[in-house]
């Protein structure tokens, strides 16, 4: 037992250097939860290809061993090549990086389901949305303004409430006409996801996002007789279309101002214009410049 007990305790300070030494060579900016889908695959394939070359022209134990140290480099640090996400961004083709969710439409994160019905035409031929006095723009009509305002108001106390708490599955339900126990909401760095039964049915950039689509909905709910019969991909796009027209923050009343901005990922990049709370730095949406509007901001 004694003995046991020593040589267990003489080899602790060797497995702590090589603890070490393994958390030297790990990158966590791309491995555990950051660990990129994409790039892995690419990395990996890489790896193959070198060790199938390898094992041509030294040998099919070389090449394994090659292969072998190739995953582990990738397991510690996320890649391979060095460079591999800016290769990866600039090189993989939208519809591959889609398949892993980093499409850089906005696919991966914010994208609503697409419906049948024109969200805009829908918006501006019932009224609820009016050109501006200078006949550029359109903005909120008067009267859905001032009832949009009042359901806003009038959800106040969920305003703090827990995240994915009652309030909120209460509100999804009435928004999507789901059964609240078989919904979900996962916040994550202030974005809302939304899913029922597991399948993900929503995505909000914020929680004041959120609210804005709870308050228009109940508005639109009570004054249009077609709304509760429209798809709810159609309901989905007409909300977030009519997103684009606030102009308070839902949660704090600041004024809603447009930004543009470059998004990075570790696979793409792309410009966007998003509107952005000035009170509470809430956004309440971002889209993608299309590149011609892009080449021309720049």
């Amino acid at each position: 037992m004694t003995t046991s007990h020593d040589t267990k305790r003489s080899d602790r300070p060797s497995e702590r250097r090589g603890r070490r030494s393994l958390d030297r060579l790990r990158r966590p900016d791309y491995t555990g939860a950051n660990r990129c889908l994409p790039c892995t695959a690419v990395n990996v394939g890489i790896a193959a290809g070198a060790s199938l070359a390898a094992g041509g022209l030294l040998g099919p134990g070389v090449g394994g061993g090659v292969f072998l140290a190739s995953l582990a480099a990738i397991w510690l640090r996320g890649y391979l090549v060095p460079g591999t996400p800016e290769l990866t961004k600039r090189y993989l083709p939208e519809r591959v990086l889609a398949l892993f969710g980093k499409a850089p439409d906005g696919a991966g994160q914010g994208e609503r389901p697409v419906g049948d019905v024109d969200p805009e035409a829908y918006l501006l031929d019932a009224g609820i949305l009016v050109e501006t006095p200078a006949g550029d723009d359109s903005a909120f009509a008067p009267d859905f303004a001032a009832a949009w305002r009042a359901a806003v108001e009038a959800d106040e106390p969920s305003r703090g409430a827990d995240r994915n708490g009652p309030d909120d599955l209460a509100a999804l339900a009435g928004l999507t006409g789901l059964d609240r126990d078989a919904l979900s909401i996962d916040w994550r760095g202030g974005a809302a996801f939304a899913f029922a039964d597991g399948e993900r049915i929503g995505y909000w950039e914020s929680r004041p996002a959120f609210r804005a689509d709870v308050a228009a909905d109940r508005v639109l709910t009570a004054t249009r007789d077609d709304w509760s019969a429209l798809p709810l991909a159609d309901r989905s796009g007409i909300l977030g279309a009519l997103r684009l027209f606030v102009e308070e923050c839902p949660a704090c009343d600041g004024t809603v101002a447009l930004e543009e901005r470059v998004v990075e990922s570790c696979c793409s990049s792309y410009d966007a214009v998003a509107g952005r709370c000035a009170g509470c730095d809430a956004r309440l949406f971002e889209l993608r410049l299309p590149a011609s509007l892009a080449d021309v901001s720049e």
